[in-house]
C-alpha cells in the first residue's frame, strides 16, 4: 500500500502548471485535495479496513486531481459520478484506486470529446463495485503503452491480485475482479470492471 510515485510526480506537475496559469484559488483547492490523499494513505493504508464513505472521499479527491490534468475546455472535461445508497460498511483500503486509475490514465486521458466515468456500489453479501468508462478501450490503450515502451504497471499491479487472493482466503469466499470490453457499432466504446469485495456491515 505505497503511494504510486508516478501519480505523485504527475500531481506535483499539475500543481506547478496551475500555479503558473490559474492563480492561487485553484492551486489552493488542488493542494487541499492532494493533502487529503496523502493523509488517507499515511493513516489508513496500514489498517485492515476503513469506512466505505472514507474510501469514496479518497477516490473523489484522486479524480479531482486527475481531472485537473485535462485541458480547460468544456468539451474535454470529465463527467464522473458515484452511485451508492450510503449504507455504512467497512472495506479493505485502497482496493479500488488501481481500477479507477486505469480508467482515467489509460482509458479517458487519451480520449477526445466527452469523457465519462461511473462508479456504482451494490451492498449484498459482498460489496459489488462497477467501474465503467467510455474511454478508448484496452486494445488501443495497450498499443499506446507499447509505443511509449511503458513498463509501469499501474499503482499496485501484481500486488492487487495478491491482495484479492489473501482476502479470499481470509473471508472464505470468491473475491476478485473481471474486465469487460464495451463495444458500439463494432468499435471499442469503453471498459467495465466488476469487483467483488468482502465487506463488514455497520449496524
Amino acid at each position: 500500500a505505497q503511494l504510486n510515485p508516478h501519480f505523485l510526480f504527475n500531481a506535483l506537475n499539475t500543481l506547478y502548471s496551475e500555479a503558473l496559469q490559474q492563480g492561487q484559488e485553484k492551486l489552493s483547492y488542488l493542494i487541499s485535495e492532494l493533502s487529503g490523499i496523502l493523509r488517507f494513505t499515511l493513516h489508513q493504508a496500514q489498517q485492515d479496513e476503513v469506512d466505505l464513505a472514507e474510501e469514496i472521499t479518497f477516490l473523489q479527491r484522486y479524480i479531482h486531481l486527475q481531472e485537473a490534468r485535462l485541458p480547460d475546455n468544456p468539451q474535454r472535461r470529465l463527467d464522473f459520478q458515484f452511485n451508492w445508497d450510503e449504507r455504512p460498511a467497512r472495506v479493505a483500503p485502497l482496493l479500488l484506486l488501481p481500477f479507477v486509475e486505469n480508467a482515467l490514465v489509460h482509458g479517458l486521458l487519451h480520449k477526445e470529446g466527452e469523457k465519462r466515468l461511473t462508479i456504482k456500489f451494490e451492498l449484498r453479501e459482498a460489496l459489488i463495485c462497477i467501474v465503467e468508462d467510455n474511454g478508448i478501450g484496452r486494445e488501443r490503450s495497450k498499443a499506446i503503452k507499447e509505443r511509449q515502451r511503458s513498463e509501469h504497471e499501474s499503482f499496485s499491479g501484481k500486488a492487487i491480485r495478491k491482495r484479492f487472493d489473501i482476502l479470499s482466503d481470509v473471508f472464505q469466499g470468491e473475491f476478485g475482479y473481471h474486465y469487460e470490453d464495451l463495444m458500439e457499432n463494432g468499435q471499442a466504446s469503453g471498459t467495465r470492471i466488476t469487483l467483488t469485495i468482502p465487506v463488514k456491515r455497520n449496524f
